[in-house]
This record gives structure tokens, C-alpha cells and sequence, in this order.
């Protein structure tokens, strides 16, 4: 659920695909989607155009080249310069600049509770540049990606420039902030609520289809598919939006839904919690919190007779407040809150693990106390491996060593969903690293 530099490293070479980038009803309306697509209400809060130089630039804003010591910015320069002769080429003109327009938005959703909330999501496509004057490029996909997990605000979509919308050939790319993120920063994030994840996701991309519609009509020429990825959090986000498309099935039509393509995603919380239970150890503890906190604002009907705080041991409860402002102030990594873990609970043979019974009470440390028996009820609200058969296909990816996500939660998506399933299996990786093989492998393949 965390991504490093590491991630941008391996990602390095994946720039290629920009040489390769050639011309070649909707969101949660109505009982099946019955809207037109494009009628979810929105407004535009910045446009930004960029040249491929500048996102580079912006990337590597840092200045330490991710870490690596080498000037491995050049492999997107070149790569870029790749794409552009292609372009003067295609074009029979000189002077041509590949680039890209950012567009931040908001639009019309509902919140894990059913009320009305505006959120905000950012929009990409490919363009190119002629002396002074912007062109766009037809897309030939829509790809709605859905982002790893995040503590820090300014990680956010709309606050950050990813590198993926830049990774996947040409595509029109949409990303929602999530609830509790970028306009709605104010906001608790409700973490693993699928069916809220779902809907705002949906509804976002519904209104990006406006936007586009209204805003630039050249990209709705042609004939276009649209599908979705993630990887970790985003990877059972991905999956949440394909059964809803796929329980939805007139909706699934309409936007010409083709695939998902998810990577070690918590599919089901309950095996994930499950396993942590097992494992007694954790080398993502952030995760905690936070899944607490959101079964108990989002099911109140199942959590109303208890707290957060029936949960943890006394230990936990001293740090607690510090860990909450951590979380709910938006401006610290999930790498800067593991830490604070770390710094209290490491046990005394790796300093990047924590024992689950010194966080958890007593009660939360008994699986079959009626607390945790209604915290799994919850957990069974948001499992995408039941209740479902998939019309489309879905493309997993998960690795047997990996500690975050366990791999338990692909097997158990085989097993019960296993109809339009396949699975990549790598066998020793850690979480980020199969991640980042994951997207190494997906963007250079294509979506």
C-alpha cells in the first residue's frame, strides 16, 4: 500500500512507452446507471498544460534523482525526444513538443453514509505542440486508475503530478482524490469501504466524460474502451468499480467496459485482518487505524456499542492522539506514521515490525470476542470475493511473500470468483516490489 522511489527506479525504463504512444450509464446514477454518461455535475478548478519536459521536470522535482545518484532523468528525456520525431514524422512538420493537459475538477458524489459531497479528481490526455498552438490527440482508451494508499494530502492526484497517467500510452486518464482527500482533505479517508470507493470513482469518471464532451469534443471521435488499474489499495479499489460495473450491467455497456487489471489487492478485509491475527506481526501497522476507524463511522449499525479506543491496548492508547492528528491532519506519509510505530513498538528483532498484541487490547485480540465477530460482519460488507461472477475479465497479480497484503486475498478471489479470473503469481517478492514488477509489466505489455 506504499509507494517509495524504489517504485519510480524500476519504473525508469517503462518511459519507453512514450515511443510507443501512436494514433492507432454513468457513475452511480440511477438504479443501473440509467444517466446519460456525462451528467454527473462538475466544475473545473484548474486546467494545466504541459510540455513532457515539464511533468519530467516536476517529477524529479526533488532534485535527487529518486535516490538512485545517477541522472536516470535522461531515460524520459530521451524517450520523449523518441516520440516527438515520431510526431514531426507523422505530421511533416518541425517543431513539435509532446505533451499533456492536467485538468483538476470537482463533481457531485455521496459520502460512505449516503449524503451528497462534492470531491475532486484530476483528469489527463495526451497532447502535442505546434510552435505556440496546443493539439489534442485522439485517445484510443479510457483508464480510470485508482491510487495506492495515502496519509499525506499533498500525494493526492490533484495535488501531485503521478507518473502513470504518463506511463500508459495514449489514454485518457481520470483519477479521483478519494473521500477525504484533495477538496475534501477536512475529511476522514473511509479505507477499504469499497461499494463508497466504487460509487465516487464512478461518478468521477462520469463527470470527466462531460468535461471532455464539453471542453475538447475531438476526443470523443472514434471508437474508444475504457477499463481499470491499481495496484495495493488501488488494486482492490479497481476491483470494487469492476463488480459494480459488472452488477451493473447496463452501466458496464455503456462506458464499453473491457477489464481490470488489479495488483495485490485487499479484496477481502477479513482475510487480510485474518491473517495479521496469524502473523501476529505487522510491517504496515498505519493500515490499522485506520480500517478501525472507518468500520466503526461506516457501519454504525454494527459498531454503534463501541469505540476506538476498545480496540487498543494501553500502550497503543498513549501514542493514539498522536497517531490520530497524524492521519486526520493530511500532511504526513504513511512512511512518517509507520514510523511513529515503529520508534514505540519494534520488537527487539526487526526494527520494521510490530507484535499485533501490543497495539491490540485483549478483547480485540480474541477473534471470537463479539467485538471482532462484528468487526468481520463489517469486513463482509466490503469483501469483492463474494456475491458476484464477473462478465469481464479480471487480470490479478500478487506475490506469495508479500507482507502487507496478503496473498491469501488473490487466492480467495480465484476461488470464489474464479470465472473471467486469471492470476499472475510471483513467488518471493515484498509488497512494493511486486507493485512496482506489477506496473513494470502491465505499462510495457499495455493495458
Amino acid at each position: 500500500m506504499k509507494k517509495t522511489k524504489c517504485l519510480y527506479w524500476a519504473l525508469l525504463a517503462v518511459a519507453l512507452v512514450f515511443a510507443a504512444c501512436n494514433k492507432d450509464g454513468a457513475g452511480s446514477q440511477g438504479e443501473d446507471g440509467g444517466s446519460a454518461i456525462g451528467s454527473v455535475a462538475y466544475e473545473i478548478e484548474s486546467i494545466e498544460d504541459f510540455t513532457a519536459e515539464e511533468i519530467v521536470a516536476k517529477i524529479f522535482a526533488s532534485g535527487d534523482n529518486l535516490g538512485t545518484g545517477t541522472d536516470v532523468s535522461s531515460v524520459f528525456f530521451n524517450s520523449i525526444a523518441a516520440r516527438e520525431q515520431q510526431l514531426q514524422k507523422e505530421l511533416g512538420v518541425e517543431d513539435v513538443k509532446l505533451g499533456y493537459r492536467k485538468i483538476n475538477y470537482l463533481y457531485s458524489s455521496v459520502d460512505h453514509l449516503g449524503n451528497p459531497v462534492t470531491l475532486s479528481s484530476a483528469l489527463y490526455w495526451s497532447r502535442y505542440k505546434v510552435g505556440a498552438e496546443w493539439h489534442d490527440i485522439v485517445p484510443e482508451r479510457i483508464c480510470l486508475i485508482e491510487h495506492y494508499t495515502i496519509t499525506s494530502d499533498a500525494e493526492c492526484p490533484t495535488n501531485s503530478y503521478p507518473v502513470e497517467p504518463h506511463l500508459l500510452g495514449n489514454s485518457l486518464v481520470v483519477m479521483p482524490d478519494y473521500l477525504g482527500y484533495g477538496y475534501t482533505a477536512d475529511k476522514f479517508h473511509p479505507y477499504l469501504d469499497h461499494n463508497t470507493v466504487a460509487v465516487n470513482s464512478l461518478d468521477a469518471l462520469d463527470a470527466a466524460y462531460g468535461i471532455c464532451r464539453d471542453h475538447s469534443p475531438v476526443l470523443l471521435g472514434g471508437e474508444w474502451t475504457m477499463c481499470v488499474l491499481g495496484a495495493s489499495q488501488g488494486g482492490s479499489n479497481a476491483l470494487a468499480v469492476h463488480k459494480y460495473l459488472d452488477t451493473h450491467p447496463a452501466l458496464a455497456k455503456e462506458w464499453n467496459f473491457t477489464h481490470s487489471n488489479c495488483a495485490a489487492g485487499a479484496y477481502s478485509p477479513a482475510r487480510t485482518f485474518a491473517a495479521y491475527m496469524q502473523w501476529e506481526q505487522l510491517e504496515y501497522p498505519v493500515v490499522i487505524p485506520m480500517v478501525i476507524k472507518t468500520m466503526i463511522e461506516s457501519n454504525p449499525d454494527i459498531m454503534w456499542q463501541w469505540s476506538e479506543e476498545d480496540f487498543y491496548s494501553d500502550e497503543y492508547l498513549e501514542i493514539k492522539p498522536q497517531v490520530d492528528a497524524m492521519l486526520a491532519g493530511k500532511k504526513h506519509t504513511t512512511g512518517e506514521v509507520n514510523a511513529l510505530f515503529f520508534s514505540q513498538f519494534a520488537t527487539a528483532a526487526n526494527p520494521a515490525l510490530v507484535n499485533i498484541k501490543d497495539i491490540f487490547s485483549a478483547e480485540a485480540q480474541d477473534i471470537e470476542s463479539d467485538m471482532m465477530k462484528s468487526l468481520f460482519i463489517c469486513f463482509e460488507r466490503n469483501d469483492l470475493t463474494k456475491g458476484w461472477t464477473p462478465k469481464h475479465p479480471v487480470k490479478l497479480y500478487h506475490s506469495k511473500g508479500d507482507r502487507v497484503v496478503p496473498f491469501e486475498n488473490a487466492q480467495e478471489a480465484v476461488a470464489a470468483i474464479g470465472k473471467n479470473v486469471t492470476l499472475q503469481v510471483v513467488e518471493n517478492e515484498g509488497h512494493v516490489s511486486s507493485c512496482t514488477m506489477w506496473m513494470f509489466s502491465l505499462f510495457l505489455a499495455g493495458v
